[in-house]
């Protein structure tokens, strides 16, 4: 089926596409982006493209994957654009095409069964869980998929699903006696049957290292990679590339070290439990020794509080070296006590060389502590290079795409960052809808700088006279979490029902807002990007600050002084580009489609004053800007009267 426009196709007015789907528009920008992909995987091309919201990029390149009937992998980084396209886009284009393709979700280890683990877990006669695990019981034996999303009888409760799933470190891949029946294995064996595959980033990135452990690989037969939501693709990079040593890691070792110790027998057994003890105190007296709360905590070995935090690195570092002694010895009784003496042997290793001086290599060592634990990092500054390479291996086509890649309409620094050469062809494409028309953009006249002492209570009286002129219908969006603490009890007397992050999930708060249609949502970076709310919900969307991430990240803080070092632009390079893309994410929850009328308030003079500025509105959305608080109500007057006449008409 042809979808040249030329000849109606797929995109024309009388298109499957017109006839099926209601209220569907023919969009330019749409065609051009279906055209250019086409040509990218019939040419196994790599090619950038930034859509706009509203041009329906999900359709862009579905529609030449399908028509084509080349075998694609379409990789995501949340899973609620996973869900839209196995759910909604993926089905329904097939049926308006006429064209059917064998399409697979392929997720990640630790969302399968492991029947290892679950008849291990099963056989602990020291498990406080084994109630719950018989209740799933009846579906274990009756599952063909092992996918633990359709097990109703489960509880969402994190140290059972952590007894009966298997994560990098804790499976024993072919040396498994379950390996066979292995729910992975088969998943991964669809995938490659496959002509589309949905998966996501962390999974792409880690497709190398499962073929090595005998799951097989996935790219090498593939015609193309589409990189949707490509903004993420360089921050999972180096999560992934990165690596970490954490309590938890430590408290799941020696969780599974007494769950095979029956195995190990007689003396054995005993030696095993004290070795394991002795990391178990070892890591909590580490953890004692930093301060309390959630941190994250740039590593500087010069000072004295380093010298004692490595001292009781040592003392861990030693009690792992005894763990593995012991295990050695018994190793060879059962895969699964071989395993556990890899996974000592690797936290050991990983242990020894963290907090080591790194400005040579490109790492930085920091620390994240939370409320009970630690977890060591060690970050890569720059995945450029390890991305070029990743993608070299690979010879296909591959597509990154997203609605924010450019600051302005400059793609350098996204390139840069996922090492992609300056000459790779880059197309953007503005969104189709009429910002003049439906929003406005509300800088305060009269609020102090972010940084005075009365900006918050300042801020929150401009918030308060929008909500009443937009009838509540708002995203309130922080840059701290504390702003949000503090906006929400600041905000507790309000008119309109108030939904904060963190009483509930996401997901149940989003769903909430829509039904009650005039509630007010404070959210922080969970609803900065990927929430699709439309219709008459959501009217107002404020955004306290510009989104600088802080200065005193250990991350940031190491790529300022790497970019310092090499004579380079620290604001420029870093962190302008970053926050201008959070900007863009955090105003786009505005618009959503084109009926979609609001204003879009921004509590931050900078925008106005500062030179920089003009990076931030050079990347937004073209609409009218104010500064007066009148003009303001006189939209959303004029806003409420059109809704009263569209409202009488259908009365008639």
């Amino acid at each position: 089926m042809s979808d040249d426009p030329e000849n109606g196709g797929i995109w024309g007015d009388e298109s499957p596409l017109t006839q099926q789907l209601k209220g569907y528009q023919v969009r330019p920008g749409q065609i051009q982006m279906s055209e250019w992909i086409r040509e990218a995987l019939a040419g196994r091309q790599t090619r950038v493209i930034e859509a706009g919201t509203g041009i329906g990029k999900t359709f862009a390149y579905l529609v030449p994957i399908l028509t084509m009937g080349e075998r694609v992998l379409i990789s995501t980084a949340t899973l609620a654009l996973q869900d839209q396209l196995m759910v909604k886009d993926l089905p329904f284009l097939q049926r308006a095409l006429g064209v059917k393709r064998d399409v697979v979700l392929l997720k990640g280890r630790g969302r399968y069964l492991c029947r290892y683990r679950f008849f291990q877990a099963e056989q602990d006669l020291w498990y406080d869980g084994r109630g719950a695990l018989g209740r799933v019981r009846h579906w274990v034996d009756q599952t063909r998929s092992g996918d633990l999303s359709e097990c109703a009888a489960l509880p969402a409760n994190p140290e059972l699903i952590g007894r009966i799933t298997a994560t990098g470190d804790t499976c024993l891949g072919q040396e498994c006696p379950e390996f066979r029946t292995c729910y992975v294995v088969k998943a991964r064996r669809a995938a490659m049957d496959a002509e589309v595959v949905v998966i996501n980033h962390h999974l792409l990135f880690a497709d190398l290292a499962l073929r090595e452990e005998g799951f097989g690989e996935l790219l090498p037969g593939a015609d193309g990679v589409v990189m949707d939501e490509a903004h993420h693709v360089a921050e999972v990079a180096a999560q992934f590339f990165g690596r970490t040593v954490s309590s938890r890691q430590i408290a799941l070792l020696i969780r599974d070290v007494r769950a095979e110790r029956e195995a190990a027998g007689g003396a054995d057994h005993r030696d095993l439990i004290q070795a394991a003890e002795l990391v178990d105190r070892a890591s909590r007296t580490l953890r004692g020794h930093l301060p309390d709360g959630e941190r994250r905590i740039a590593w500087n070995a010069k000072t004295d509080e380093a010298g004692v935090f490595l001292a009781q690195r040592a003392a861990l570092s030693d009690a792992l070296d005894s763990l593995a002694a012991g295990l050695r010895g018994v190793a060879d009784r059962t895969p699964g006590l071989a395993q556990l003496l890899r996974r000592t042997q690797h936290l050991h290793d990983h242990l020894a060389r963290w907090g080591e001086e790194a400005s040579h290599t490109g790492e930085v060592h920091w620390l994240q502590t939370t409320r009970t634990g630690v977890v060591m990092h060690t970050t890569p500054l720059e995945v450029g290079e390890q991305l070029r390479e990743f993608r070299m291996q690979r010879q296909c086509a591959w597509i990154f795409t997203s609605a924010t890649l450019a600051v302005g309409r400059d793609f350098s620094r996204f390139l840069k960052d996922v090492g992609l050469d300056e000459e790779i062809p880059c197309l953007q494409l503005p969104s189709p809808f009429d910002y003049h028309r439906q929003a406005l953009m509300y800088v305060p006249e009269a609020l102090p700088a972010p940084d005075a002492p009365d900006y918050e209570v300042r801020y929150l009286a401009e918030v308060r006279q929008a909500l009443e002129w937009s009838g509540g219908r708002a995203f309130l969006l922080f840059t701290s979490h504390r702003a949000l603490r503090h906006a929400a009890e600041a905000l507790s007397d309000l008119q309109f029902p108030l939904l904060v992050q963190g009483e509930a999930p996401p997901a149940r708060l989003l769903e909430r807002f829509q039904e009650i249609g005039h509630a007010v949502l404070l959210g922080a970076a969970s609803f900065w990007a990927g929430v699709d709310v439309r219709g008459d919900a959501l009217q107002l969307v404020a955004i306290d600050r510009l989104p600088f991430a802080s200065p005193d990240d250990p991350v940031l803080q190491a790529r300022i002084n790497a970019a310092r070092a090499r004579g380079g632009n620290p604001f420029q390079e870093c962190q302008l580009p970053t926050a201008v893309i959070a900007m863009r994410q955090g105003a786009g929850r505005l618009i959503r489609d084109a009926n979609d009328r609001g204003v879009l308030l921004v509590g931050d003079r900078r925008l106005i004053h500062r030179s920089y500025g003009r990076a931030f509105m050079s990347s937004l959305p073209d609409m009218p800007v104010t500064r007066k608080s009148h003009e303001v109500a006189a939209f959303f007057s004029r806003l409420r009267s059109e809704e009263q006449r569209a409202d009488a008409v259908i009365g008639d």
